[in-house]
């Protein structure tokens, strides 16, 4: 298995790095893309499933 190294950093390090790199709030929401499409996945399941099953269009 990996070594796993870890270190502490003191609070001056700490906050130096803070300052170097700030954390910028955005204005976009952060959306699930994985969950974003269930509704519109579950319409077009029973369509499909009818058009396969019955011939229907």
């Amino acid at each position: 298995m990996s070594q796993v190294i870890s270190w502490i950093m003191t609070e001056e390090e700490r906050l130096a790095y803070i300052d170097k790199h700030p954390i910028k709030p955005t204005s976009k929401k952060l959306i699930d893309k994985n969950l974003s499409n269930n509704g519109v996945d579950f319409k077009w399941r029973g369509k499909k499933g009818n058009q396969s099953r019955y011939g229907t269009k």
